[in-house]
């Protein structure tokens, strides 16, 4: 039951991540968006209608709670063969939560996008590509011990508080002209 309940929420992170990573481009409008249910062992899928410049295509998205190379060969697999009730102009789309570099290069490799929840995504679409990359989890930590902002009521911005509110004072000096 768990399970069901994790993919379920991962499939609406991913529809939700979809719908952001589409609205960014200009050309592109998203006009339909449908997620199937798990069945017989397979992940939650999505089939979402685009107009790209006038020309509507489909993307036929797997969802899959893990990104790594032989999952991503065995989706790519699953993926082409149902693809034969789709419409000519279908992309596959690949959404995971994390994409390592060797899955990503395996999608470019095989004429599939993906998507992850890190903010990573490569799709081409058309006349259109869609390509974002975002720094490693690692590379976004916390700020630095060097690196210290005192707290809102600290009493070093009391200071500066203090220091606005006064009046500016006047360092005006005369001049004797003879």
């Amino acid at each position: 039951m768990t399970t069901d309940m994790a993919q379920t929420e991962l499939g609406a992170r991913a529809a939700e991540a979809l719908k952001a990573l589409l609205s960014q481009v200009s050309g592109v409008r998203l006009t339909e968006m449908k997620r199937e249910p798990q069945a017989r062992g397979r992940a939650v899928g999505i089939v979402a209608r685009i107009d790209v410049f006038g020309q509507t295509h489909t993307l036929a998205c797997v969802v899959h709670s893990d990104g790594e190379p032989d999952h991503v060969r065995a989706a790519l697999h699953g993926l082409r063969d149902s693809a034969d009730h789709l419409p000519a102009n279908t992309t596959p789309v690949l959404i995971a939560p994390y994409f390592s570099p060797e899955a990503q290069a395996f999608c470019n490799e095989n004429q599939a996008g993906f998507l992850d929840l890190e903010g990573n995504a490569r799709l081409t679409v058309g006349e259109v590509f869609i390509g974002m990359r975002s720094l490693p989890c690692h590379a976004i930590g916390r700020p630095s011990a060097a690196y210290h902002q005192p707290p809102a009521h600290s009493p070093a911005n009391e200071i500066v508080l203090d220091g606005l509110r006064r009046p500016p004072r006047s360092h005006a000096t005369s001049a004797l002209v003879a």
